[in-house]
């Protein structure tokens, strides 16, 4: 990301020169407004009687340096779009609050396109900032991002509301019929659920198959043809790597819904956690500032009844998400402790950016990711949670604290010997 630009305080005369400046191009509608830095020049001129010439040299650096900014809040926009970690966001935000004073209405103008996807408390401040802006584009970019909140607040909540009556439903189907009743809805719910994302990733699998066969010509016909490479490749990649995407996420959606029919057995927890760390170290290139540990104080002959693959794929999952939490630099640790006769308690800790609570809600729903490529679909976490509570029948617990780290917290019954 740019350096962010040092805030620049225009003189008295200058503010005001300016402000009458804007106010009458704001009567012509259909006049794109000039440049700020051209009309406070303008302003100096009048309050002091004879033009004040900016250098060409001057000119030139100042032009380089506004495009400069707006590639740099339009990559922030582009971040806010792929829900980036928490520290991320304080980051932008603060940018983005130093960018509402830029001197360039252009610049202004991104930032609060920007404030539609912001989730910052420092929004209320910019957003207070640019409506009133004296720019009437800026000042309706705003009062549109505003709006554009609204709604997907609105959305969203309608989304986790239906969630919630659910499974207050559900919780009253078990208090008046007891488990049995209420377990039988949920496998038909769950049925119903698995036979139509089944056949939709099905049906969506050959489309795709079908797009990329379909780039995959396009692209050997335009390298035979005087087609110039700059004008088709950047294109032809970026629609690859979306589609390549999409597959990801259907191939995600598919181990979500799946319910594979593994056998449980009886799995060594000790064993089981450095497995875990194995594979991890072989699936990532964990950077040298982070510490990742395995801390067993239980006997090694303690074990789980599960399925070992599936166990395995939880608590692996649960630890890259850990380490990439880290962002290159801290420590992760997996744990095992007894903290009662007949139960063993697995946990996964980092000091790494943390969640509040409403980013832990979203955390566990599916397709709702913080990461900011073409890897991750927020599949990994949900999926995870179904492991260890649906299939090796523990319980799952996330706590976490904004800027001091999380725990992912696993509790299963022993085998007695």
């Amino acid at each position: 990301m740019s350096a962010r630009p040092s805030k620049r305080k225009p003189s008295a005369s200058s503010k005001k020169g300016a402000s009458k400046s804007r106010s009458t191009k704001r009567g012509k509608p259909a006049v794109e407004p000039e440049s700020e830095t051209d009309a406070g020049a303008q302003a100096d001129a009048g309050a002091e009687g004879e033009p004040k010439p900016k250098s060409a040299t001057k000119q030139q650096q100042d032009d380089r340096n506004w495009n400069d900014r707006s590639a740099a809040v339009s990559a922030m926009i582009d971040e806010l779009h792929s829900h980036p970690s928490a520290q991320r966001v304080r980051a932008i935000a603060e940018s983005l609050l130093v960018y509402s004073e830029d001197p360039k209405w252009e610049v202004r103008l991104l930032v609060a396109r920007a404030l539609a996807y912001l989730e910052h408390p420092d929004y209320a401040v910019i957003a207070a900032r640019l409506d009133t802006d004296d720019n009437s584009f800026v000042a309706k970019a705003a009062r549109g991002s505003a709006a554009k909140r609204r709604e997907l607040d609105f959305a969203y909540q309608a989304k986790t509301d239906e969630i919630d009556e659910v499974t207050i439903e559900l919780r009253k189907l078990r208090e008046a019929y007891g488990e049995r009743v209420a377990s039988a809805a949920e496998r038909i719910a769950d049925q119903k659920y698995r036979l139509l994302t089944n056949e939709t990733t099905h049906e969506m699998r050959t489309v795709v198959a079908s797009l990329l066969d379909a780039l995959t010509k396009l692209h050997a016909s335009l390298e035979q043809s005087n087609t110039s490479k700059n004008v088709y490749e950047r294109t032809l990649r970026i629609a690859r790597e979306r589609t390549n995407f999409l597959q990801l996420m259907l191939d995600d959606t598919k181990r979500l819904v799946d319910e594979p029919k593994l056998e449980c057995e009886g799995v060594p927890v000790v064993a089981m956690l450095e497995k875990v760390a194995e594979i991890v170290r072989d699936a990532l290139d964990i950077p040298p500032g982070v510490s990742f540990e395995v801390e067993a104080g239980i006997p090694s002959t303690t074990s789980v009844h599960a399925p070992r693959v599936r166990l395995l794929q939880a608590m692996s999952s649960l630890a890259k998400n850990a380490i990439e939490a880290v962002e290159g630099e801290g420590r992760v640790t997996l744990s095992a402790t007894i903290p009662r006769r007949g139960w063993v308690r697995l946990s996964v800790e980092d000091n790494g950016y943390g969640m509040g609570p409403e980013e832990i809600r979203q955390a566990l729903l599916p397709m709702v990711s913080s990461k900011k490529d073409d890897k991750h679909t927020g599949v990994g976490l949900p999926l995870a949670k179904k492991i260890i509570e649906r299939e090796c029948h523990g319980t799952f617990e996330i706590e976490s604290t904004p800027d001091a780290g999380t725990s992912v917290i696993c509790m299963f019954p022993t085998i007695e010997d």
